[in-house]
C-alpha cells in the first residue's frame, strides 16, 4: 500500500528552480519555478512566488503569478493580487477581486436563473 505524505514542503523566497518539480506531499512556492509542478497534495503559489509551467495538484491556491495550465482534483482559489494566465480545470474555481486573470475555465457551474430560492437551476 502506498502512503502519501501529508507534510508541507516550502520553496523559499529567492529560490529559483528550472525543471520539473514533483512530490508526494504539499508544496508552498515562495520563489520561482520554470517548469511543470506535479504533486499528490495541495499546492500554493504564495504572494511573490511564480510558476511558469503547468501545475497538477489536489488543490491550488494562487496569490502570486502563474503562467500555465492547471489540473486540480479539488478547488482552485485565486487570491487578490494574483496574476494568472492559462487554462484552469478543477472541482470549483474562486476568484477574488483585485486579481488579474486571462484564463479558460473548465469546471461545473451552477447558475440560479430564477431570481429566487425556488427558481430553476441550470448546470
Amino acid at each position: 500500500m502506498v502512503r502519501h505524505s501529508t507534510e508541507l514542503s516550502v520553496l523559499g523566497a529567492g529560490s529559483k528552480v528550472t525543471g520539473r518539480v514533483s512530490g508526494e506531499g504539499s508544496l508552498r512556492i515562495e520563489g520561482s519555478v520554470r517548469g511543470d509542478v506535479q504533486l499528490s497534495g495541495d499546492a500554493e503559489i504564495a504572494s511573490g512566488g511564480s510558476v511558469e509551467g503547468n501545475v497538477q495538484a489536489n488543490a491550488l491556491e494562487i496569490a502570486g503569478s502563474l503562467q500555465g495550465d492547471v489540473n486540480a482534483h479539488g478547488p482552485i482559489a485565486i487570491r487578490s493580487g494574483a496574476v494568472v494566465r492559462g487554462e484552469l480545470k478543477g472541482s470549483e474555481v474562486s476568484i477574488e477581486p483585485g486579481s488579474r486573470i486571462s484564463v479558460r475555465l473548465e469546471t461545473e457551474i451552477e447558475l440560479d436563473l430564477g431570481g429566487g430560492s425556488g427558481g430553476p437551476k441550470r448546470r
